[in-house]
């Protein structure tokens, strides 16, 4: 079976995704405008006109479609929306399925009219839909064709490589953040709120792992609030050693503008690290407030900071929400689970039981 998907290669997510079927024996290729390599699979870099950004998406078109047909997959795969999801429609392969991510569905179609044109278009080309939670699925059906099937397939946990770590007593409460340094992750009210925490509370510490364009804008706010001794920038980490990074913090911290889904506050709820994170978009599915972990409202630096000096303060609250937070992942953002829904779905659309088989002219 040739399976083929639209996707950028260096993405951990897509990663996992064909790991996955590349190692069940599938052949997989992928079409990518970001260079990798993933084992397992074949991957095809669609090089030139980088410095365009994603204007290049458009002039290559009807190159990836080319080399979408030369390659006659049996199953066409876009990970994300309003760019390969696109080119998947461009492409006139089917069965094809399109998975929206985030900001693709909630953000993008409203930007400008070719944005909303192209939602529309990408969501109606496909033969089925899927998105890593409730709330981006029902963004979807508000763009896509009325009756196009949409399922909620989240990108969850490895249990066996994020579980929990027995936690040697410290002489200060770690608050931790596993992020790109961009600006919809709300790093700097994270910032903001630490420096009015660290006003009263003596015994506390700020991790920030990963890189992005907002790293030095960050590390100036870091100095100006004299919170160098404080404040740790670990870089860009590998995903294999995210768990290392989570079993050295005691709560984490999700401040995004905008979020579509929140995988990483479910890998530090698998480890039953307690989870403070914004109210908003994808992020109520997967954070339970005053169960699993403490919602409070985007861009308020005021009330993070509030239910940052709740955990710091009370190591028995810190402890329930992360045992919480674990069993909840177990129940319902289990990799393996998703792993296999994704696949019953594949063998669905390859069984003729979702649309009708055949390549479009």
């Amino acid at each position: 079976m040739r399976l083929c998907y639209l996707a950028d290669a260096p993405y951990v997510h897509t990663r996992r995704w064909v790991e996955h079927f590349a190692g069940l024996g599938w052949e997989t290729h992928v079409l990518s405008f970001r260079p990798a390599d993933i084992a397992g699979a074949r991957v095809h870099y669609v090089d030139g006109w980088e410095s365009l950004g994603k204007l290049r998406y458009l002039l290559h078109a009807r190159r990836v479609r080319r080399m979408v047909r030369e390659l006659q997959p049996d199953l066409l795969h876009a990970l994300h929306l309003t760019s390969y999801g696109f080119l998947a429609g461009l492409a006139g392969v089917r069965p094809t399925i399109v998975s929206v991510w985030g900001t693709d569905v909630l953000e993008a179609p409203r930007l400008s009219p070719l944005h909303y044109f192209v939602t529309r278009y990408a969501l109606g080309r496909a033969d089925h839909i899927t998105a890593t939670g409730l709330r981006l699925a029902e963004a979807a059906t508000k763009y896509a064709p009325k009756g196009k099937p949409v399922s909620v397939i989240p990108y969850g946990v490895d249990l066996e490589t994020f579980r929990p770590e027995p936690r040697p007593p410290r002489a200060e409460v770690v608050v931790g953040a596993v992020a790109r340094l961009s600006p919809e992750k709300g790093l700097r009210y994270l910032i903001d709120a630490f420096a009015r925490l660290a006003r009263d509370e003596g015994r506390v510490r700020l991790v920030l792992a990963g890189d992005g364009p907002e790293r030095r804008r960050l590390e100036r706010m870091v100095g100006k609030e004299r919170l160098g001794e404080r404040v740790d920038f670990l870089g860009e980490v590998p995903h294999e050693r995210v768990p290392e990074v989570l079993a050295g913090i005691d709560i984490f911290a999700m401040p995004s503008i905008y979020e579509g889904f929140g995988v990483a506050a479910l890998e530090a709820a698998a480890m039953e690290v307690s989870v403070v994170a914004t109210n908003v978009f994808g992020i109520p599915d997967v954070v339970a407030d005053g169960e699993t972990g403490l919602l409070v409202r985007p861009r308020d630096a005021g009330a993070l900071a509030g239910a940052l000096a709740r955990l710091v303060e009370d190591e028995g609250l810190r402890r329930r929400l992360g045992k919480a937070g674990r069993a909840f992942v177990q129940a319902h953002y289990s990799w393996a689970e998703n792993a296999a829904q994704m696949e019953e779905l594949y063998r669905a659309a390859l069984s003729g039981s979702l649309r009708n088989r055949g390549r479009a002219c």
